[in-house]
């Protein structure tokens, strides 16, 4: 019996790792399979360009969905303060763009400025949406930083 129940897990694990996606984010009719949200940010009291503020490096930039105890995916400032944060055609399916932002958890070592303690957070926009031969990718921007106590 216990065979039986196991050969039947390993038939249902098999027919869906052979399916495709057919619940994931879906935006504009088309099935998206990788997102990649793009920002900039700087050594300021938001961690928007204030004045002549330089890039912030080294960062650690979070995106996060509301209702998921998890972060998506996560990337790291470069010199210029830029960063690029890839989810996997996996985790799309946790994706929603209305409930989704970036964080930054405070304090950030490189950058005195901030306060000791918080986060900065900032919403997330729908640029365009790039179709290649093997998958569609949506690509977004951050909206302004603004700081917050957690």
């Amino acid at each position: 019996m216990k065979t039986s129940h196991t050969a039947f897990l390993i038939s249902i694990l098999l027919l869906a790792s052979f399916s495709s996606l057919t619940h994931g984010l879906l935006l504009n009719g088309l099935q998206i399979g990788a997102v990649r949200v793009n920002g900039v940010l700087f050594c300021s009291l938001d961690g928007n360009l204030r004045g002549n503020s330089p890039p912030l490096s080294g960062a650690i930039v979070q995106l996060s969905c509301a209702g998921s105890q998890t972060n998506l995916s996560q990337a790291l400032t470069n010199p210029a303060g830029a960063f690029v944060v890839l989810v996997r055609i996996l985790d799309t399916i946790l994706f929603d763009p209305s409930s989704c932002f970036v964080r930054v958890n405070l304090p950030v070592a490189t950058c005195s400025v901030f306060p000791p303690d918080g986060a900065l957070t900032a919403s997330i926009n729908l640029v365009n949406i790039v179709q290649t031969a093997i998958l569609d990718i949506a690509n977004f921007t951050t909206g302004p930083f603004v700081s917050s106590v957690l």
